[in-house]
């Protein structure tokens, strides 16, 4: 016989849709480190266009390796990058992933309809 509340234990699985678990969200104190020690090395040049940046300019941290394709926040991994570079590389990115989701709806939409006349 089971104790009450056995048939509900589970363990935790990890997200399959995600492909792979959690990891901890970019910004706040992590960010706000990254920054000021990145701020040290400007002027430099934006690692994604090369126009040089400088303290008082927008400047953004930017990942060499995205941390959606397995980068870390390694200060190695890191780079000072211009806020227009940075933001339009997420959304790309962001609009891809959208996009590909409504591709696959439409399909899958497609496939299920029947015409039955």
């Amino acid at each position: 016989m089971t104790e009450q509340g056995e048939l509900f234990a589970m363990a935790a699985e990890p997200r399959t849709d995600r492909g792979e678990p959690s990891r901890s969200k970019w910004g706040g104190s992590v960010a706000t480190a990254a920054r000021k020690l990145l701020a040290a090395t400007l002027p430099a040049p934006c690692w994604r266009c090369g126009v040089m940046l400088t303290k008082d300019s927008k400047w953004t941290v930017g990942h060499l390796e995205d941390r959606t394709d397995g980068g870390s926040d390694n200060p190695a991994n890191l780079a000072p990058e211009c806020s227009r570079c940075n933001y339009s590389a997420g959304g790309k990115r962001g609009a891809a992933i959208t996009n590909g989701r409504k591709v696959e709806a439409v399909d899958l939409t497609r496939f299920r309809r029947v015409k039955w006349w």
